[in-house]
């Protein structure tokens, strides 16, 4: 019975096929696997055996980032997490430049933010709103030509930690000041 569903298959995919992109999403027709159109919102016919259809929400999203822990300039260690949010401005390039926005736009916002707090002191990472300011300005940098557009960071929760560094300097007791 497997082979009489295959060949129904096959014979499905010479037929046109009917798709919707919504109002919130963006489109890429890709037409025998290198030729393709950027679409918009609407009705479109393929046809399955030639072409597929990628499809990309370009609504603004927020993406929960994960706690993290960081030692600052000053050699305390912080807890940082956070949020971000952006949209798809270039869906193209967003399709075609970047493996999985979200998962490479999470990992670059930790990296920033680990790069951010440990150039900087205890006392300037409390100063929240400048520190939000500046990693909007260098992921937006470090995140052009992916089709993105950063539109808010937020950090959720900083705050002074006492533990043990397994890795690193050697493992010492962080707590002792």
């Amino acid at each position: 019975m497997a082979w009489l569903q295959q060949i129904f298959e096959k014979v499905l995919s010479l037929i046109p096929e009917i798709i919707l992109i919504t109002p919130i999403e963006m489109a890429a027709r890709i037409t025998c696997g290198k030729h393709y159109k950027i679409i918009g919102p609407g009705w479109y016919m393929t046809w399955p055996l030639l072409q597929s259809v990628i499809a990309m929400e370009v609504i603004t999203q927020v993406i929960d980032l994960p706690a993290q822990v960081a030692r600052t300039d000053d050699g305390f260690e912080v807890i940082v997490s956070g949020a971000l949010r952006y949209h798809i401005s270039d869906v193209e390039k967003a399709l075609f430049k970047v493996q999985d926005v979200d998962k490479a736009l999470s990992t670059l916002a930790l990296g920033v933010i680990l790069e951010h707090v440990q150039a900087h002191s205890l006392a300037e990472c409390n100063h929240i709103e400048g520190m939000k300011v500046e990693l909007r300005k260098r992921l937006a940098e470090a995140a052009r030509g992916w089709g993105v557009r950063i539109e808010q960071v937020y950090l959720t929760d900083i705050g002074k930690v006492k533990g043990f560094r397994l890795f690193g300097d050697g493992a010492r007791f962080l707590g002792s000041e």
